[in-house]
């Protein structure tokens, strides 16, 4: 039972102690654990056997200053599809932040990551 119990923890602590970040500053916390608050702007998802999840946040891409991904395998998580019920929606999205093209990404595992302002 202890197990559990600390193995919940580790799992959800970076959720909840995560530090709220600017759309303009989030290029500053790679490899850190933050939370997101931004309009998306424009959504995403390739045709290939891969169906990788494009979110894009501050203008539509290829103008975007931030995405959210999420690959294939994490889809299955989701009991929506992302790229289209996400569109022009605000959310919150909380993870850590790497850099992919030289732009700050956060790749979303668990749908728990992100959460839609109404």
């Amino acid at each position: 039972m202890n197990n559990i119990v600390v193995f919940l923890f580790l799992a959800f602590a970076p959720i909840a102690y995560s530090q709220s970040v600017s759309l303009d500053s989030v290029g500053n916390y790679i490899g850190k654990t933050v939370t997101i608050c931004e309009l998306v702007q424009s959504t995403f998802q390739t045709k290939s056997e891969s169906k990788v999840s494009y979110i894009n946040f501050g203008k539509p891409y290829p103008n975007h200053s931030f995405t959210v991904v999420i690959f294939k395998k994490d889809l299955e998580n989701f009991d929506y599809d992302p790229v289209v019920f996400l569109k022009k929606k605000t959310i919150c999205v909380t993870g850590e932040v790497s850099v992919y093209k030289d732009k700050p990404q956060i790749v979303v595992n668990s749908p728990k990551q992100i959460v839609v302002k109404e």
